[in-house]
């Protein structure tokens, strides 16, 4: 009887901690920083960020590479080909656009980029 309820509070118990897990998961939000407050510390986190394009570069696997600056400072964004795909409005991320996103700040040889990871990461500000 006694082990029967300990089995009962201990299965309730993890069944509660995974509950406020999920929940708390589902509810953070992504760190806003400006482009020049992004550094390695931030690596492997999720952040978001806004600039203007000051330079786009198409690789010929269909990958879109943004450069964003926002005075102070300018990181890279790349959109894979598999993202891209998905975008309804590529061809409207422009030089001189203004834009949003949000992503997993990366690091690729040796230079910082934030990289999108859903459509919605990312968004032209009007």
């Amino acid at each position: 009887m006694k082990q029967d309820l300990l089995l009962i509070s201990c299965f309730l118990s993890s069944l509660l901690g995974l509950i406020l897990i999920y929940l708390a998961a589902s509810n953070i939000q992504p760190r806003e920083v400006r482009l020049s407050e992004i550094t390695s510390e931030l690596i492997g986190r999720t952040v978001t960020t806004s600039g203007k394009i000051i330079y786009k570069s198409f690789h010929p696997a269909g990958h879109i590479f943004l450069t964003v600056s926002d005075g102070k400072g300018k990181l890279q964004v790349p959109l894979f080909a598999g993202f891209v795909n998905k975008l309804d409005d590529a061809d409207d991320f422009k030089k001189g656009i203004k834009i949003e996103v949000t992503g997993l700040v990366e690091e690729y040889r040796g230079s910082l980029q934030v990289v999108p990871r859903k459509v919605g990461d990312i968004k032209i500000l009007r």
